[in-house]
């Protein structure tokens, strides 16, 4: 009787623990999965080092999982004390003060008008839906002391001289865009500064999400900043006078982190992709980046233009007098 007895204990226990099992597979077979489940320390030091007193970018790692669904109840100009009025349709959500309804409307235009741009330069735009269906938010600033506000608030950090900046936190449940900022004082002084500003943010969101953060990522600024520039500006190309050629021909290291001067960092990134279609097309600027999403420069370099960073380097530079429209 006794061994009958520790029979259906044992049994018991096994039913209880495969019970138990189903119950966890049903309560997480539903959840979607982490997309980066194991972030290495290199990639987790260079979400933190973004923008690095640029910003235009504040990025932050986080390594707690966000919930389902994200949605948009937690943004900032959801409470009440911001006073901020709310234009939204399927996809963004405009925070504006009521002085900037006009803007408001023309923002959410540009909105729309930067989707295909996106999709057709950096490979994607993500909608809700690719965001555990969190729309867009981008926020109106009259000026600096707003702007500012808003950056403390969605950021946590403290505004700089940028015209608009994109805050976003990385964790294992994958990109999660905190809002777009546009400071209107300098954005909205005419309406094609507005969308290159705009297109500029957006591209940092969409490029920004395309990443593949399980690898080791360590991009220098000039690729975060060049993308967004010759993607949010379109039609022109950058223009450099004969001093700006030589301070980039003897700062600029294509493999550095930084360059030593911002207009280096924004036109001279610019520049990076302008050269880079007039040597490989438009189609080859496109197959650099989803290398570069996965792979990162070097390797993106060799595979789609088999060459290295050294070599594109010196050839961008014996080339930079193109960008002069003075020279002869």
């Amino acid at each position: 009787m006794k061994r009958l007895g520790s029979i259906a204990a044992v049994l018991l226990v096994f039913i209880l623990s495969a019970l138990a099992l189903i119950k966890v597979y049903d309560k997480g077979k539903d959840q979607k999965p982490l997309r980066y489940a194991d972030i290495p320390q290199e990639t987790i030091d260079w979400i933190n080092s973004l923008g690095n007193g640029l910003d235009d970018i504040f990025s932050t790692f986080s390594p707690v999982p966000r919930p389902t669904p994200w949605g948009n109840k937690g943004d900032v100009g959801k409470d009440p004390e911001t006073g901020l009025e709310t234009l939204e349709d399927e996809y963004f959500i405009i925070y504006y003060p009521k002085s900037l309804s006009k803007r408001a409307e023309l923002t959410l235009r540009y909105a729309h008008e930067a989707i295909p741009r996106m999709e057709d330069i950096v490979g994607k735009y993500y909608y809700p839906e690719d965001m555990n269906g969190r729309k867009v938010p981008i926020y109106l600033a009259v000026g600096n002391e707003d702007y500012a506000a808003l950056y403390k608030k969605i950021g946590g950090g403290d505004a700089g001289n940028s015209d608009g900046v994109t805050i976003y936190e990385i964790s294992p449940s994958g990109f999660f865009l905190k809002g777009i900022i546009l400071k209107g004082s300098s954005v909205f002084r005419d309406d094609t500064y507005h969308r290159e500003v705009q297109w500029h943010e957006m591209t940092h969101y969409c490029f920004g999400a395309s990443i593949d953060y399980n690898q080791r990522v360590n991009l220098p600024m000039w690729c975060t900043e060049g993308i967004a520039e010759y993607t949010g500006i379109t039609g022109r190309r950058p223009q450099l006078g004969p001093q700006d050629i030589e301070m980039m021909r003897k700062d600029c290291d294509l493999s550095a982190p930084y360059f030593p001067y911002v207009f280096e960092v924004y036109t001279g990134g610019h520049t990076i992709f302008c050269h880079m279609e007039d040597r490989y097309k438009v189609s080859g600027v496109k197959a650099f980046l989803q290398t570069v999403y996965k792979e990162g420069i070097p390797a993106s370099m060799k595979e789609n233009f088999s060459t290295t960073v050294p070599a594109f380097e010196a050839d961008w530079k014996a080339n930079l007098d193109k960008f002069n429209p003075r020279r002869k």
